[in-house]
C-alpha cells in the first residue's frame, strides 16, 4: 500500500491540514496533521496570485470528495439509545429497552419493571411541595403575626408584602396604594415609623430620677406611667411653661419641686408606728367594738370579702360573751378590723370615733400577734393570708400605698404557695371551703390591681397563672341552697352561666396586635349574660362585677403600659385599646339595669354604695385606657372635614369619663357624707386621676375639646373645691388639694379664667388635721400667704389624749382598763412576743360552718386557762 502523502492537493492553497480518504477496501487510513508547511510549500504559497484574480476562473480541483460510510451490518437488539431505563436494570446495569409497561429484559427475568420519575415529573414535584410549603409558612406567619410583639409583627408584615403572591395580587394592591392620597400615605408611614413616645408613653421602660437618693425619694419609691401622681409631674412641667410664657413642654431635671416625691399626696413619708409600750392583748370596750365590726362588715367587707362575714360574727360574739381564748391570728384580724374601721370613723367624724393614734395601736397589736419575724418565716397557712390581706388594706387606707404594695406582694405569694389561684378539685374540701378560698384569692388580685393602678408598677399576678373560677353571685348563708349548691358541684354549668357571660372571658384571649382593633365595638361580641341580670341584686352580685372590671382594668395595664410598649408602633397599641374599650363597653351592656349607676334612682344606702363603687372603678378604667392618647399629639390644625384620629376620639371619652366621675357627687361638697356613701379608702385616688386629666387638658390649651373648654374648667374647679373639703378630714387630701389648686392657678397666667370663687385655706389651730414637715407638694410655688398652712412637726398627736371637737362624743379609755391579766405591757420596737402553743391556730375560719368546729377554735374554758376582762 503506498503511502499516503502529508501534503495537500495543489488547489487547495487555503488548507492547513488534510485528512486522507478512505481506500476502496473501506479501511481508513491514517491520518496526519501538519500543523505547519514545510518550506517548499512557503515557496509555492509566494507564488500564488492574489484571489481576485482566480476569481473568474473554474476550480475543479476543489470539487468535494464523498467520503463513504462504514458498514454497520447487523444492528443489535438494545442497540438504540432509550431516554429512561427502569430501576431493575439500573440494578443489574444492564441495557434496558424501554418498552412500556415492562421492559423487555424483565420479562425474560419475570422481575417487576418499574421506571423511576422522570427529571421533568421530579421537578414538577418538588415545585408543587415547595409551593404548598411556602402557603402553609405564609398562613402560619399571618395567624402568628396578630399574637407576637410589635416589632416582629411589623418584620412579618413587611415580608410577606414583600414576597407577596402572584401578579395580580401585586397589581390589586398597587391600584389600591395608587388610589389613595399622598396625603393618607404620609399619615400611613407616619403611623408606620411612630412608636408609643407619640402618646403618653414616652420614657416608659426607664427611671429618669434617683430613686434612692434621699429617704421622701424612698418612700415615694418609682411610680409608672399609669399612676396619677406621674400625671401631676408632666402637670407640673406644663404649668411651668405657663408661667414662663414659653410654648411647648418645660424641659428640666426631675428634681426638687419637680421631683416625683414632690408630687406625691400620700404618706409614705410618715411614720406607722406608735410610740410607748402596747398592750398586746387589750380590747376596747364592748360598746366601741360592736360599733368598729359593724362598720367594717357594712362599708368594707361588701367588697373586700377577706372572712366570712357568717362564722367571723358568730366567733365575735362567741369571744366577748364567754372566757374562751382564741388563738393570736384570729386576734391579729380583730385588730385589724378595729384599726380599719378606726381610720374610717376619723375620715367621717363619727361620735363615737377614739383618739387620733388609735389605729395605729391596734394596728401595732396586729403586727405583734401575727407579723413578727417568727410568723415571716414561718410557711403561710389560710388565716396569714387574711392577716397580711387586712395589714395591706388598712396600709392602703391610711394613704400608705408604698408600704401597702410590699405587703400585698407577700400576700399574692402566700396565696399562690396555698394554691388559691387555682381551680381547687379535691373531693375532701367542701364546695363551700372551695367557694370561700375563691373569693380570698379574688380579694388579693383586686387589691393589687388597684394598687397597680395606684403606683403604676408591674403586677406580680402575670399572665397565665390564674384558672380560680370567678365568685358566684350568693350571699354566704344561700350557698348551701340548692341553686347555689348546683353550681358549686357542676363546674361545667357554672362556667356557661357565670364565667361565659363575662367581659372578662374574653379578655383573656386577646393577641397582642388585634387586626382592626380600632373599629372593635361592643356589639361584634356580646354575651349572653341573662341569667346573671335575673339574678337579684346583692352584695356578691356587686363583687362578681367588680372582680370582672377589675380584670379587664389589669388587662389595660399589661397591654397598654408594658414595658414593650416602648418599641411597639403606636397603630399596635391604638388596636390595643381600641379592643380593650370593647371589652369595657360589653362590661358596661352586661350590668343589670338595677346597677346601672347611670340612672338616678332613689335607693337604699347599700345600693348608692356599690353602685358607687362600680361607677368610680368603671370611669378610672376609661381614663386609665384613654391617658396616653391625651398628649400635644394632636395640637397640629386639622380641618373640619377631615375625620378626626383614633387618638384623638380616645382623649375625648377620657375627658368626658373624667367629667361624668364628677357628675356622681353633687356640686357641694360634702366630705363627710362622701367618705359614708363612697368607697372611702380610695375615692381620693379616683379625684386626682380625674383632676389631673382635666387640668392636663387646660394645660394643653383645650386642643382636644375646644368648644367645651369652659365645661373642663368648671369641673376641674369641682374637683378642687372637693378636695379642699375633703382636706378637713385628711392630711393626705389637704396635700392634693394643694397640689391641684396650684396648679389651676399656673394655668390661669395670662388665661381669662375666674378663680375668685375658690376656696382658699384658713388654718385653725385646733383642727384636728396636722401637717408634717414636708406635707405640702408646692414647695416653691407662688401661692398666696393664706393659702400656706404653718408646719407642725408631727402628723398624729403622740399625746394620745381627745381632739378638741365640740358637739362630739368620744371614748376616753386606758389601756391597762381593757387588758387581760397576767400579760404584760409589750413594746412594739422588739416585736419579740413569740406565738404561744395554745394560743395557735389549728383551723381557718373559712371551713364548713359547724358547731364542732366553733368548739375547736374556740377551746372550752376547761382546756386552757380563760381570759377575763377588768
Amino acid at each position: 500500500m503506498d503511502a499516503p502523502s502529508i501534503h495537500p492537493q495543489s488547489g487547495d492553497g487555503n488548507s492547513r491540514a488534510a485528512m486522507v480518504p478512505l481506500d476502496s477496501s473501506g479501511t481508513q487510513n491514517t491520518v496526519m496533521i501538519a500543523s505547519k508547511p514545510p518550506a517548499s510549500r512557503t515557496s509555492q504559497l509566494s507564488n500564488i496570485p492574489p484571489r481576485s484574480s482566480l476569481s473568474g476562473k473554474k476550480q475543479t480541483a476543489n470539487a468535494k470528495v464523498a467520503i463513504p460510510r462504514q458498514r454497520t451490518g447487523v444492528v443489535s437488539a438494545y442497540s438504540r439509545r432509550v431516554p429512561l431505563a427502569c430501576e431493575s436494570c439500573r440494578g443489574r446495569k444492564t441495557k434496558c429497552s424501554g418498552d412500556t409497561p415492562v421492559c423487555r429484559q424483565c420479562k425474560e427475568l419475570r422481575v417487576t419493571c418499574k421506571y423511576p420519575a422522570s427529571w421533568r415529573e421530579r421537578t414538577k414535584g418538588q415545585l408543587d411541595s415547595l409551593s404548598t410549603k411556602a402557603e402553609a409558612y405564609e398562613k402560619l406567619l399571618r395567624d402568628i403575626g396578630n399574637i407576637v410583639d410589635g416589632r416582629t409583627a411589623e418584620q412579618i408584615r413587611i415580608t410577606l408584602d414583600k414576597y407577596s403572591g402572584s401578579g395580580g395580587e401585586r397589581a390589586s394592591t398597587g391600584s389600591q396604594s395608587s388610589s389613595a392620597t399622598p396625603q393618607d400615605k404620609d399619615n400611613y408611614l407616619e403611623e408606620m415609623s411612630s412608636s408609643s413616645s407619640i402618646g403618653s408613653l414616652d420614657a416608659i421602660d426607664r427611671v429618669d430620677e434617683d430613686v434612692n437618693r434621699t429617704p421622701n425619694s424612698r418612700a415615694t419609691g418609682y411610680m409608672g406611667k399609669n399612676s396619677e401622681v406621674t400625671w401631676m409631674q408632666r402637670l407640673r412641667m406644663e404649668t411651668e411653661q405657663r408661667v414662663r410664657k414659653e410654648p411647648g413642654r418645660y424641659e428640666a431635671e426631675p428634681k426638687g419641686e419637680f421631683a416625683l416625691h414632690s408630687m406625691n399626696y400620700h404618706l409614705d413619708d410618715l411614720d406607722v408606728s406608735v410610740p410607748g409600750p402596747v398592750q398586746v392583748y387589750w380590747i376596747p370596750p364592748r360598746p366601741l367594738a360592736d360599733k368598729l365590726f359593724e362598720d367594717y362588715l357594712e362599708t368594707v367587707h361588701p367588697f373586700y370579702p377577706i372572712i366570712s362575714r357568717t362564722l367571723f360574727r358568730a366567733q365575735y360574739r362567741t369571744f366577748f360573751d364567754s372566757a374562751a381564748r382564741p388563738g393570736d391570728k384570729w386576734l391579729a384580724i380583730l385588730n385589724l378590723i378595729f384599726a380599719i374601721s378606726a381610720k374610717h370613723a376619723h375620715l367621717t367624724q363619727a361620735p363615737w370615733r377614739g383618739d387620733d393614734n388609735d389605729h395605729l395601736v391596734y394596728l401595732t397589736r396586729a403586727r405583734i400577734l401575727s407579723m413578727n419575724g417568727d410568723a415571716l418565716f414561718s410557711h403561710p397557712d389560710l388565716q396569714q393570708v387574711q392577716v397580711e390581706a387586712l395589714v395591706a388594706f388598712y396600709l392602703m387606707a391610711s394613704n400608705q400605698i408604698n408600704r401597702a404594695w410590699k405587703i400585698t406582694a407577700l400576700v399574692v405569694r402566700s396565696a399562690i404557695s396555698l394554691g388559691l389561684n387555682m381551680k381547687n378539685t379535691s373531693e375532701s374540701t367542701p364546695g363551700i371551703s372551695k367557694e370561700a378560698r375563691y373569693r380570698v384569692w379574688w380579694c388579693a388580685y383586686t387589691f393589687e390591681h388597684m394598687l397597680g393602678i395606684m403606683t403604676g408598677r408591674v403586677s406580680c399576678i402575670t399572665d397565665g397563672i390564674c384558672t380560680t373560677p370567678l365568685p358566684l353571685p350568693f350571699e354566704e348563708d344561700q350557698l348551701q341552697e340548692p341553686a347555689a349548691a348546683k353550681l358549686l358541684n357542676d363546674q361545667d354549668l357554672r362556667q356557661e352561666l357565670v364565667e361565659s357571660a363575662l367581659a372578662s372571658t374574653l379578655v383573656r384571649h386577646m393577641p397582642s396586635n388585634p387586626p382592626g382593633g380600632k373599629e372593635t365595638r361592643h356589639t361584634d361580641k356580646l354575651r349572653d349574660a341573662s341569667w346573671l341580670k335575673s339574678q337579684p341584686i346583692s352584695k356578691t352580685l356587686i363583687f362578681l362585677y367588680y372582680v370582672d372590671l377589675a380584670v379587664v382594668a389589669q388587662e389595660i395595664v399589661n397591654r397598654v403600659y408594658s414595658l414593650d410598649c416602648a418599641v411597639v408602633p403606636w397603630r399596635h397599641i391604638e388596636n390595643r385599646i381600641g379592643e380593650l374599650r370593647s371589652r369595657i363597653d360589653i362590661w358596661y351592656a352586661n350590668l343589670p339595669e338595677a346597677l346601672d349607676f347611670t340612672r338616678r334612682d332613689d335607693q337604699g344606702v347599700d345600693m348608692l354604695r356599690g353602685k358607687l363603687f362600680l361607677a368610680f372603678h368603671y370611669y378610672s378604667a376609661r381614663i386609665t385606657l384613654g391617658r396616653p392618647c391625651l398628649c400635644r399629639r394632636d395640637a397640629r390644625h386639622t380641618s373640619p372635614q377631615q375625620k378626626p384620629s383614633f387618638s384623638h376620639d380616645m382623649a375625648e371619652i377620657t375627658l368626658d369619663s373624667a367629667r361624668q366621675m364628677l357628675d356622681l357627687i353633687p356640686d357641694e361638697p360634702n366630705a363627710v357624707q362622701l367618705y359614708h356613701v363612697c368607697p372611702w379608702w380610695c375615692v381620693l385616688h379616683y379625684l386626682m386621676q380625674t383632676a389631673t386629666v382635666l387640668l392636663l387638658e387646660l394645660s394643653f390649651g383645650c386642643i382636644h375639646m375646644p368648644a367645651e373648654e369652659r365645661g373642663i374648667f368648671e369641673a376641674s374647679k369641682k374637683a378642687i373645691r372637693w378636695l379642699f373639703a375633703m382636706s378637713e378630714c385628711g392630711l393626705p387630701a389637704r396635700r392634693a388639694w394643694e397640689l391641684c389648686d396650684s396648679n389651676l392657678r399656673r394655668i390661669a397666667i395670662g388665661m381669662d379664667y375666674d378663680l375668685s370663687d375658690l376656696p382658699v385655706l384658713n388654718y385653725d389651730p385646733t383642727s384636728h388635721v396636722h401637717m408634717a414637715p414636708n406635707a405640702g407638694g408646692s414647695a416653691g410655688m407662688d401661692v398666696p400667704v393664706s393659702q400656706t398652712a404653718p408646719l407642725i412637726p408631727v402628723f398624729y398627736d403622740t399625746v394620745g389624749g381627745p381632739n378638741q371637737q365640740p358637739a362630739q362624743t368620744q371614748y376616753h379609755y386606758d389601756q391597762s382598763q381593757q387588758a387581760y391579766s397576767g400579760v404584760p405591757a409589750i413594746d412594739p420596737a422588739s416585736l419579740t412576743l413569740a406565738l404561744s402553743a395554745p394560743g395557735t391556730d389549728a383551723f381557718f375560719p373559712y371551713d364548713p360552718i359547724s358547731g364542732e368546729f366553733i368548739r375547736s377554735f374556740f377551746p372550752i374554758p376547761n382546756e386552757e386557762e380563760s381570759w377575763e376582762q377588768n
